[in-house]
Parts: C-alpha cells; sequence; structure tokens
C-alpha cells in the first residue's frame, strides 16, 4: 500500500514540477488518480468520492506511522495547490474543495502524531501553516470581470482564516486523546500548543487546552504511573486514562502556549465552537474556586488548575512517583513565570483574597509577585 501511495504522491508532483523526485526504492509509474488535479472527480455526496478520502486517510495514517515525513510534506503540498488551481482555474464554489481543507489538516494532524516533540522538526510544521496562512486570501476574477470573487467557506475564508483547522483538530483530540500512546498524546499536543502560541484562529485552538485541563485536572481521574504501560488501544476511553496519562500533555501547554493562555484569562475566554468545550468537570464545579468561575478561561479557574498541580504534586511524592512530582513542580514554576511577566489579572484576584487563598500554602508562589 505504501509503495503505491508513494507513486501517487510523486505523480502530484510532477504534475507541479515537471522535475523527477527521489525516493528510494519507489517505482515512478504516474499514478494521479488519487491526488491528481482531475476534473472527473466525483461529486462530494457520492460514495466513490467517499471511499476515494477514505483510501487516501488510510495512506496518509500508514505513512505517518513509517515516519515518511517527506511524503507527508508532498500531500500537504498537493493538498494546498489542488484547492487553488480548482478554485481559481473554475467558477465552482470553495465548497467542491472543502474535503481537500479537511484532508490537509489531517495530515498535518497523523504528521504531528509521529514527530517527536523533541524534534526541530515539528516548529517546522507550525510554520508550514503559518506560511499557508501568510498566502492571504484566495480570490479569482468575479464574472464580468468587476472584482474578485473570495474563498469563503461557513468557517473563513481561504488561507487567512484557515477554515476548519480548529475544528477538525478539535475533533481529532476528542476521538483519538485516549486512544493515542504516551509519546503520540505528548507530540500532539505539543503540536497544537506551539500553534495556538500564534494566536491562528482567533484563538480556537485554545479550546482543546480546555478540553485537556478538564480531564487533567478538574475530573475524577486516578493518579497513575508515568511507568504505567500506555500504548496505542483503540478501545480505552478517557475516562480511563489517569493523571499520569494526561499531565505531560497539560504541562505541555502550559510551557508551549502559557503566555497566551494567561491573556485568555485575563479576559475571560469562552469563545470555543461548543459550549460543552468550555464547561468544567466535576470535581472543578464543586469546588469553592469553580463556584465562582464561569465557563472558559478566567482567573478562578486558572488558580484552581494552579493549586491542583500542587496537589498532584503532593500526591505523587506520596507515592514515590518522582518524575510525575517533578512534571508538576516544573510546570508551577512556568505557571508563576508566565503570570509575572505579564502582570495579570490573576494576580488582582489573588490579591484581594486575603482571608482565603493568601492564607493557602499551595498559592505561596504568587505572593510578592503583584
Amino acid at each position: 500500500m505504501l509503495i503505491s501511495f508513494e507513486n501517487k504522491i510523486i505523480s502530484s508532483f510532477l504534475q507541479v514540477n515537471s522535475t523527477l523526485i527521489s525516493f528510494p526504492g519507489v517505482s515512478y509509474q504516474i499514478m494521479h488518480d488519487l491526488l491528481g488535479d482531475s476534473p472527473d472527480t466525483p461529486p462530494r455526496d457520492s460514495p466513490s468520492f467517499f471511499d476515494i478520502t477514505s483510501n487516501l486517510r488510510v495512506d496518509i495514517e500508514e505513512t505517518a506511522r513509517q515516519g515518511q515525513f517527506d511524503i507527508l510534506r508532498g500531500v500537504a503540498y498537493n493538498r494546498a495547490w489542488i484547492i487553488g488551481q480548482r478554485y481559481c482555474r473554475s467558477q465552482n464554489s470553495i465548497d467542491y474543495c472543502e474535503q481537500h481543507l479537511h484532508d490537509l489538516w489531517y495530515t498535518y494532524h497523523h504528521w504531528s502524531k509521529h514527530l517527536s516533540h523533541e524534534s526541530p522538526e515539528q516548529d517546522k510544521l507550525v510554520l508550514n501553516i503559518l506560511r499557508l496562512r501568510g498566502r492571504g486570501p484566495l480570490t479569482r476574477p468575479a464574472p464580468g470581470g468587476c472584482g474578485v470573487d473570495l474563498a469563503r467557506t461557513p468557517d473563513g475564508t481561504v488561507w487567512n482564516d484557515l477554515p476548519f483547522l480548529a475544528t477538525d483538530m478539535t475533533d481529532f483530540w476528542l476521538n483519538e486523546c485516549a486512544q493515542m500512546d504516551a509519546n503520540q498524546r505528548l507530540n500532539v499536543s505539543s503540536f497544537l500548543a506551539k500553534l495556538a502560541s500564534t494566536r491562528m484562529v482567533k484563538d480556537r485552538l485554545c479550546q482543546i487546552a480546555l478540553i485537556l485541563f478538564r480531564d487533567t485536572f478538574e475530573s475524577m481521574q486516578s493518579l497513575g504511573s508515568l511507568d504505567d504501560p500506555d500504548n496505542e488501544d483503540h478501545h480505552r476511553t478517557v475516562h480511563t486514562l489517569t493523571i499520569a496519562a494526561l499531565l505531560p500533555s497539560a504541562c505541555a501547554w502550559l510551557r508551549e502556549a502559557g503566555h497566551n493562555i494567561i491573556l485568555l484569562t485575563d479576559v475571560s475566554w469562552n469563545d470555543c465552537s461548543s459550549s460543552l468545550y468550555g464547561t468544567g468537570g466535576g470535581r472543578f464545579v464543586r469546588s469553592e474556586l469553580g463556584r465562582r468561575a464561569p465557563g472558559g478561561f478566567g482567573p478562578w479557574r486558572w488558580l484552581y488548575w494552579f493549586k491542583r498541580l500542587h496537589e498532584i504534586a503532593e500526591e505523587a511524592a506520596k507515592a514515590d512517583e518522582k518524575r510525575l512530582a517533578e512534571y508538576a513542580t516544573k510546570t508551577i514554576d512556568v505557571m508563576i513565570s508566565h503570570v509575572k511577566q505579564r502582570n495579570s489579572r490573576i494576580l488582582e484576584v489573588f490579591e484581594a483574597e486575603v482571608d482565603t487563598l493568601q492564607q493557602d500554602k499551595d498559592f505561596e508562589g504568587l505572593k510578592g509577585q503583584f
């Protein structure tokens, strides 16, 4: 299957560049039925269209799993090129290209899943998407030559709004978070947090952080251990994940996108694509801090996460889970640094709570920061 898929990618490059790209061990038979810019693509509501999409995604998953990242780079380039060609050289609605947008984000998702969060290549993935946005709005001459048509979708304009990026990445996280192994979960979280730190798509990628923090800090998960087996499991649900399985991902968000999270906290941001994403977990809503916090980001909720990290560090230390305790402690330091640098509204809220929060030992690190 992989060799066939590589042939298709090479074919798409030949269409664009008319040059031969070398991949060791690959046959160069031209096969453009999947990725070529064919006018014969079946309608989106036909069974054959969904067969093509399904087959493409199976190939993308397998290619990512095998670490064939040069091939994925070709897929991503090809999807973006086809969108531009099909819209600019026809009078068809951008709706005809919508599935290519979804496939593009699907490619980046699986690419990030199998690319180490420690690799500089992950930063290049973020740059690739920033460059897509930098292309500006996709336009073509309007009929009659008067003005231009904009490629508007229900989720914004191609490319400057990066339509469906936030909603697709959120869906991928919801559907696959529990199924991924520990490294994949951390890789994806680091990638998403880096994307979110650029403040693209109106900060809506940060709704994924809200979902993750709810599962990590606000729900009734058991502590677990970083040494527990955490392999891929397509039958696992998020409710069975432990804090240890989720904490590295949450810490990646607080480390990579912490400044942005502070900004959103200061304005009580809750512009999620679904109201469910911003709601608090059971442990949180029953807490004293939770009863004072609306949905989404906000000072009271940030303070709750801060306190929970102290509790997790203490619980992990008692259980002799030194690495887990270290994760929590380092993240506490990162949160203190961010809130201090921004002189955040969080400090004003804390300062006003002389008889409550300022008497809690878990908030000692915030004293003297305002």
